[in-house]
Parts: structure tokens; sequence; C-alpha cells
């Protein structure tokens, strides 16, 4: 029996390039407890579910394991948490003194 999965694709333009990049929204793999929540069926009601919430670019894929772990690797990659630096610190706290020098100035107008 053949298990699927819901991915969304986010496609950007930047710095004058084009930027693709396919998110996991669903599990597909041995971790589900309820085997019937991967069938064609139910994932297809739930993609439904998720476009009336207004998520746009929604796709169905059959669940081929080397590709799927592809995909959660490139995840957890980007979602690895950053450790704040001083100068990360710093940055922001001038930032926030300049937006709190042009608001005090807008006021006082």
């Amino acid at each position: 029996m053949a298990k699927y999965y819901v991915s969304q694709t986010h496609v950007e333009y930047i710095d004058g390039h084009l930027s693709c990049r396919e998110v996991v929204l669903t599990r597909a793999d041995s971790r589900v407890k309820d085997s019937d929540g991967t069938k064609y069926k139910n994932v297809k009601l739930f993609m439904h579910k998720l476009r009336a919430l207004g998520i746009p670019n929604l796709h169905i894929n059959e669940y081929e394991k080397k590709r799927y772990n592809k995909l959660i690797r490139e995840q957890n990659k980007r979602h690895k948490e950053r450790k704040l630096t001083v100068a990360d610190l710093a940055k922001m706290t001038e930032e926030a003194d300049k937006e709190l020098s042009d608001n005090h100035r807008k006021e006082n107008r």
C-alpha cells in the first residue's frame, strides 16, 4: 500500500535569481501511528482543508523514502537555531534606537 504526504512549494525571486524550495507539511514515514492517515483519500481531504485555510502551492506526493528524507534534512538545516552574537545584539539595539528617535520626531511635529 502506497503512502502519501502533502508538501508546499515556495518560489521566490531574490537578487535577480529564482529561488525554489519544497517544504513537507505532513508526515508519511514509519512514525505515523495511524496508517490510514497516509492513504491518498485522507491526504487529499487534508490538503483541501489546508487550501481552505488559504495555504497556496500544495501538492500530494507519493512517499519515496530517499526523496522524503532529503526534503526533511533540508528543512532541518533551515530551521536550525542560530545563536545570537554580540554584533547581532548591537545591530538590533541600534535599529531600535533609530526607530524610537524617528517616532519621537514625528510626534513632536
